[in-house]
């Protein structure tokens, strides 16, 4: 029998596996076996702003739980849609499940979007389906990198063009929260090929030892030594976790120095909102970077093979160097809930999770 995993919407912490509707095919529809799926801190992120960005939509659930999406792989195993053969692999926002029925819509050689009536007004990046092809930049030998590192790699990239868009707000540090998290790493690595700007990382203690061997930062301080930064210098400070204290600190500290502050990520779940008076806070009101509302202005400037292009090539040299400090951990979809329950206790930097969901 079919499971999906789902979890309660107002209380992360409760989750379990139930066992899935029957996936009966209307003209149009295929089923995807789902494959394999990273979980890294975007799913707890996923999980925090299901409400407020809709993540819950995607995938739905029984009132009360939702199915948080995660990177994954799947396979078509029925069709009934006459441009899409059953074998054929995509690459893209899959449920924590066994299988999903999706209804294709603008099918090519790149792929498809998902035309599913419940998706309608999400943010279309995320209802795109990658064919796994060396045409779209697909090494069968990178299947767990792409699932554990795209869309992180991608994160940072429009992450360093919003802010090199901007001068880097006049500023000449950066300033990374939650340095040792995959996105954070990408954004620091990109932002160091960048002359005069300087980059640290802040990081618990435990971490900080692997954010230092990385050699993407410039410095690495524990976020017990926030007040060693230098108060003085035009500073840009981008939080990948949601951790209020951290925010505080820093916007305090730095008060006018401070030139802009943006909000990405939400690892820290059990204290990621913003403080009361958020926008009284010494210096720059936090924003917020959603990726998909940039990648669509991207590729409405560059051209979509551009963009793809670009996203290809610079993941690939991100994985050449991320690799020597990344040890892939396997999971099996039957320990779900033990493995959930451990992604909330914190991940390991080191660590990408991949779980497989069937052979």
């Amino acid at each position: 029998m079919a499971q999906d995993f789902i979890v309660n919407r107002a209380d992360l912490r409760e989750a379990k596996m139930v066992d899935a509707p029957n996936a009966d095919l209307q003209d149009g529809q295929v089923l995807l076996e789902v494959e394999r799926f990273a979980l890294t801190a975007n799913n707890i992120s996923y999980g925090m702003a299901g409400d407020m960005l809709g993540y819950w939509n995607f995938f739905p659930a029984a009132d009360g739980w939702g199915r948080i999406p995660a990177w994954g792989i799947a396979r078509v195993t029925r069709s009934a849609h006459p441009d899409i053969i059953e074998g054929a692999r995509f690459f893209g926002y899959m449920p924590m499940s066994h299988q999903v029925v999706m209804t294709p819509v603008d099918v090519s050689a790149r792929g498809f979007s998902d035309g599913a009536d419940h998706r309608a007004q999400l943010p279309p990046i995320y209802q795109e389906y990658l064919a796994v092809t060396p045409e779209n930049g697909f090494d069968p030998s990178t299947d767990d990198l792409q699932c554990i590192l795209r869309i992180l790699f991608v994160t940072s990239m429009h992450l360093d063009d919003h802010l090199a868009a901007h001068d880097y707000f006049n500023a000449n540090t950066l300033i990374i929260g939650s340095a040792s998290s995959k996105t954070a790493i990408g954004l620091a690595w990109l932002a160091a090929k960048r002359p005069g700007l300087r980059v640290v990382g802040l990081t618990s203690a435990g971490n900080k030892e692997f954010v230092e061997g990385l050699g993407c930062y410039d410095t690495v301080l524990g976020y017990d030594e926030i007040s060693s930064l230098d108060a003085s210098a035009p500073s840009v400070y981008v939080d990948m976790s949601g951790n209020k204290a951290v925010l505080t600190q820093v916007h305090t500290l730095l008060g006018d120095a401070l030139k802009n502050s943006t909000g990405v990520g939400l690892t820290h779940w059990e204290s990621a909102a913003a403080p009361d008076g958020a926008d009284a806070l010494p210096g720059p009101t936090p924003d917020f970077f959603f990726v998909p509302t940039h990648m669509v202005e991207h590729r409405e400037r560059q051209g979509l093979a551009a963009h793809d292009a670009r996203i290809s090539a610079g993941a690939a040299a991100f994985y050449d160097f991320i690799r020597p400090h990344l040890a892939i951990t396997p999971h099996s979809f039957t320990d779900m809930e033990k493995t959930y329950a451990s992604l909330l206790g914190g991940l390991s930097p080191t660590a990408g999770h991949m779980v497989t969901v069937t052979a």
